[in-house]
């Protein structure tokens, strides 16, 4: 269900106005077209759909009759998905409602409002025909359910294949003319007025003058919107998102557990626990994207022939079998009631978290004393590592390491709005630190994938010789670059500010 970006800008004009002249806009002509739409607008009780300006409808009439599902998709964009009318004019189909089930938070999606349009569309074209930009000049008469009907004059400014300049001079003719912006860009907003919920507000960053509280809600907020925006993609499983979703989840985590001056941990504990648990659930879907990915990598870098065989990829397709189950898993904890708690429980806690005693303390000495703690945790786990004597255990404790230098990673990134400068020199450290111990790891952890399933993997190619010696060369590959690895792990520790008093002046080397 690839859907189309869509880029659009709306204006109310009079019913008796004249729109402008763009025939100059088009070298290729203007095609005008009419059409008569109606459209029938699905969302929950509540208009949760609507409050995060998503749209759900079942439209008859023009060249894309069907359902029709608009989300927010980035900056001043949306994404359009589509499917056939179907024969049930009041039940979206399912295809569509699964990619807004976090939003709908479950509940039943019912006709909300109904949508009558008039349109006089008009194709700016290129030399070649090709349309550049969509002007869509729509008498509408809408109702709410329940509700009396209104009728009103709108145009729609749509980029097709120009670019974004084109459709602001569209615009700017428009605006010349007496248009001026949509109060609500969006029809169905319109209907609906004052009945749609207000939606939850970033709170105002402010200055290094607040309080822990203000900086620790504006985080969580946040991390809590990013964590939403990925679901339909990861959903559709698309590139990234996953991962994305998941630096989410240990993005909030991180605060839960790191900042005790400015949450309750006992209250926050049941949230961290459950993305945790989400977490582990998205995270071998993107270990095996990231360990394919790496294959891939060595199976290019490395000589094509060794021990008098040519490297093979073949058996990657075991390892994409393998992907596909963890992807099913997270299908089923997406769709599951467990989910959707839990994002209750993140809305909750962004609009009104569980605040300590000091979190109405100033910003600076607040957050400071917890990123200094987490910076202590960063070095008692680097004094494991280097202790170390045998090999497993510095590997285990090195991966300590990764996960406290995360951990300091994500508190320094939250505090540097009140700390300036020493907090975003400790984010800089530990986000190299945690970066050259995050390959270390991948590496690691794909040696021991390649020992665990090298049967599997080897049964998946037709050349089962070609097959294990592939693996042997990619196991003695990360051997050597591990051990590369550390090393330089090191370099970055020596670098980096004195871990037990992170936030001092910078003076180039630790204190002996």
């Amino acid at each position: 269900m690839p859907g189309h970006i869509e880029f659009e800008t709306t204006f109310s004009v009079d019913t008796d106005a004249v729109l402008p002249d763009l025939s100059d806009l088009a070298p290729g002509g203007i095609e005008r077209r009419s059409h008569e739409l109606d459209a029938t607008y699905v969302d929950t009780a509540d208009l949760g759909l609507a409050a995060r300006g998503v749209t759900l409808r079942r439209r008859t009439g023009g060249t894309d009759a069907g359902w029709h599902l608009k989300i927010p998709w980035g900056e001043g964009a949306k994404r359009e998905f589509h499917a056939p009318l179907g024969t049930d004019t009041d039940t979206a189909p399912d295809e569509l409602a699964g990619l807004v089930r976090a939003t709908a938070r479950g509940a039943e999606l019912r006709p909300v409002a109904r949508i009558a349009t008039r349109r006089t569309e008009y194709a700016l074209r290129d030399a070649d025909g090709t349309p550049l930009v969509l002007v869509a000049d729509d008498t509408v008469t809408g109702e709410a359910t329940g509700a009396d009907s209104t009728t009103w004059r709108e145009v729609e400014v749509e980029l097709a294949d120009g670019d974004r300049a084109l459709q602001e001079r569209v615009g700017e003719r428009l605006a010349a003319a007496g248009a001026v912006p949509s109060a609500t860009g969006s029809k169905l907003l319109t209907v609906l007025g004052d009945r749609v919920p207000r939606p939850v507000l970033r709170p105002a960053p402010r200055s290094s003058g607040g309080t822990a509280g203000d900086v620790v809600r504006t985080y969580l907020w946040d991390q809590v919107e990013h964590l939403l925006v990925h679901d339909p993609p990861v959903r559709l499983d698309e590139p990234d998102a996953v991962h994305q979703m998941r630096v989410a989840t240990r993005r909030v985590r991180a605060v839960l557990q790191v900042f005790p001056g400015a949450l309750r941990r006992d209250a926050t504990r049941p949230v961290a626990d459950e993305l945790r648990r989400l977490s582990g659930v998205l995270g071998l879907a993107r270990d095996l994207e990231v360990l394919r990915e790496r294959c891939e990598s060595w199976l290019t870098e490395l000589p094509q022939r060794t021990a008098g065989h040519r490297l093979t990829g073949a058996w990657l397709r075991a390892v994409d079998d393998h992907r596909a189950v963890e992807r099913r898993r997270i299908d089923e904890e997406l769709a599951g009631a467990r989910y959707l708690a839990l994002l209750d429980a993140l809305d909750g806690l962004r609009t009104d978290p569980p605040l300590a005693e000091r979190a109405g303390g100033q910003a600076r000495t607040v957050l400071a004393e917890d990123l200094a703690r987490s910076c202590l945790r960063m070095a008692d786990a680097h004094d494991h590592a280097t202790a170390a004597r045998d090999a497993d255990t510095r590997v285990t404790a090195w991966h300590e390491v990764r996960k406290a230098a995360k951990r300091t990673r994500y508190a320094a990134t939250l505090a540097a709005p009140a700390l300036g400068r020493p907090a975003k020199r400790v984010r800089s450290w530990a986000s190299r630190l945690q970066e050259v111990l995050g390959e270390h790891q991948d590496g690691v952890a794909l040696r021991a994938y390649l020992e665990e399933h090298a049967h599997t993997l080897v049964a998946a190619d037709e050349d089962r010789d070609a097959a294990l010696v592939s693996l042997g060369a990619l196991a003695g590959a990360e051997a050597v670059r591990g051990t590369a690895l550390i090393e330089e792990a090191a370099r970055v520790w020596a670098k980096g500010p004195d871990p037990r008093d992170p936030l001092a002046a910078h003076t180039g080397r630790r204190p002996g």
